[in-house]
């Protein structure tokens, strides 16, 4: 008889089980003699005694007798369940439970954005993928517009840090060892800045300014250059699933497209180029992913609305599965209509909210929570295939990876569990109680979305603002709290804002704050495109050595 413990300690899984029965004791655990050696290592358990032994059941499952561990059902969940379930005790014991579990989303997806600038190293994707296989994704969506490992075009991306064959392999390997399907989420149409401004692709821009990234698909040799990025990244995708990009066209038909025929085109040059890029990749035998923003109007004024509503009934969109993204904090009901505009017309859609990291240094946790639960909850009700959540990088990517990790459970947990995620976050990270109290306290939209205007912005324009009161609270809730360093840094950006305000911060305290976030991106990135993040707090200890040698600058 193996030694057991009482508890009322009751365990958590990710996401909350169809059932889990715990029978109020965590027997002692030394380890699992025939556990997959590839899990056995990447997370860090012990070789002992205890057996799996698979047994013949419906659905997908375990239950733990003594000294062995029965197992049934899909071996991706209940490999990571028994995971989650040690890891909890630190590896010394096993809690005596039954468990039946039944996922609702066959495409349980997380979308990350590492091409406006962060771009994660191969060691912080495979963290990455440890972590969403724990908590049960099956895909990863790598955003890279110009930084994947085209052979045909070695200067793409060439100097923002881009991947090469052999990384993304690796991920891609990885991945797939996991049971993860990693594939790109290209840019094929629009947010093309970062090629069209190479001297080379400058003919393919549909305005006169690069910057503003259209392609000018009028162009037949600007398509046959989209279809040709397109077609090696298909050669690399192991994963039956291509994402081809499609959204924020705006100025499709505009330019030098308006210019060929004096009339605007741009929702028939949209439907028309994607059409083959659709077909494209459905000749190869894989499942082509779209943006729906352009397909349904959805972001448009009034009038630009009503001209590009005639492409929404284009029955191309059926060969394709649309990510219908809305970032928005709004109702279930309002979600609800969302989904409902292509789930009645027949089109398959993967629900894509948003975790509100973009434009700042540390996520909205209570937006982001907001539009998540609500979102995932309409495309629960509504049938939904899947769900891709979503974290971006616009202007910079300055938003550390690891400030993600709690939403990306929280996600899961609202999609598939109950939603009941802090206890679940806190027995798996082994993080204590009093942390994550501060890290939603930094999440706070008071907090978070002002660290970088008031650090960067002139005094006089942000000293007035009415958030201060929430950011001393949040450093009162910190104080005397060991936290982790990347906490730490916001803990500092919050002292740093606060004494700048008050006009007692000098230029040292923003280079100190340079030297913090460097190393914390080092950790997780690559060193490419750094340097404009960093410049960025060089340039505030500018700024304020100016106003006190000038005071007002306006």
């Amino acid at each position: 008889m193996r030694s057991a413990f009482v508890s009322e300690v009751k365990p958590v899984i990710v996401p909350e089980p169809a059932k889990l029965e715990f029978r109020g004791q965590w027997l002692s655990f030394d380890g699992f003699s025939n556990l997959d050696p590839f899990f056995a290592e990447e997370f860090n358990l012990p070789k002992g005694k205890w057996e799996i032994k698979r047994v013949e059941r419906e659905g997908t499952g375990l239950e733990v007798k003594e000294g062995y561990v029965e197992v049934w059902g899909d071996p991706r969940i209940y490999t990571a369940t028994l995971i989650q379930l040690v890891m909890q005790s630190g590896c010394c014991a096993i809690p005596d439970v039954r468990v039946e579990e039944k996922l609702r989303f066959e495409f349980r997806g997380f979308h990350l954005d590492v091409a406006r600038g962060g771009v994660a190293s191969v060691e912080e994707l495979k963290r990455l993928l440890r972590w969403l296989f724990l908590l049960k994704y099956n895909f990863l969506a790598i955003y890279v517009e110009d930084l994947f490992p085209w052979d045909r075009h070695p200067d793409i991306g060439a100097k923002r840090g881009r991947y090469t064959n052999e990384e993304w392999r690796e991920v891609v390997e990885y991945g797939k060892k996991l049971g993860i399907e990693v594939f790109p989420s290209l840019e094929l149409a629009g947010h093309m800045e970062n090629i069209l401004t190479l001297p080379k692709y400058w003919r393919y821009s549909e305005w006169h300014r690069p910057e503003e990234g259209c392609l000018d698909v009028g162009d037949p040799e600007a398509r046959r250059f989209a279809e040709e990025l397109l077609e090696e990244a298909i050669a690399k995708t192991d994963s039956k699933y291509i994402h081809v990009g499609g959204d924020e066209t705006w100025a499709m038909g505009r330019g030098k497209s308006l210019d060929r025929t004096l009339k605007f085109e741009g929702p028939r040059l949209y439907a028309d180029h994607h059409s083959r890029l659709i077909k494209m990749v459905k000749e190869r035998g894989k499942v082509p992913m779209i943006w729906g923003d352009m397909v349904a109007g959805m972001y448009l004024r009034e009038t630009e609305r009503e001209l590009w509503k005639p492409i929404l009934e284009n029955p191309v969109w059926r060969e394709a599965v649309i990510a219908n993204w809305d970032y928005t904090p709004n109702t279930v009901e309002y979600f609800r209509d969302k989904v409902r505009l292509f789930k009645d017309r027949g089109y398959e859609q993967v629900a894509c909210p948003g975790l509100w990291n973009w434009n700042k240094y540390y996520p909205d946790f209570d937006t982001a929570l907001t539009n998540v639960k609500n979102f995932l909850q309409a495309a629960r009700e509504e049938g939904v295939k899947g769900f891709m959540v979503t974290a971006w990088g616009d202007d910079g990517e300055e938003c550390l990876y690891s400030f993600l990790y709690p939403l990306i459970l929280a996600s899961m947990e609202y999609a598939e569990g109950s939603g009941s995620w802090e206890e679940k976050w806190l027995a798996l990270s082994g993080e204590p109680c009093e942390v994550l109290e501060v890290r939603k306290a930094f999440g706070k939209g008071e907090v978070a979305n002002f660290i970088k205007k008031v650090l960067f912005s002139p005094t006089d324009e942000v000293k007035n603002l009415p958030v201060f009161d929430a950011w001393r609270k949040a450093l009162e809730l910190a104080e005397g709290v060991r936290l982790p360093p990347d906490l730490a840094f916001i803990k500092r950006c919050l002292e740093v804002g606060l004494r700048k305000v008050e006009g007692r911060a000098t230029a040292a305290d923003f280079l100190g704050l340079a030297s913090l976030y460097a190393d914390l991106w080092l950790r997780e990135r690559k060193p490419a495109n750094l340097a404009r993040v960093y410049a960025r707090f060089y340039s505030a200890a500018a700024l304020l050595e100016l106003e006190k040698k000038v005071g007002k600058l306006y």
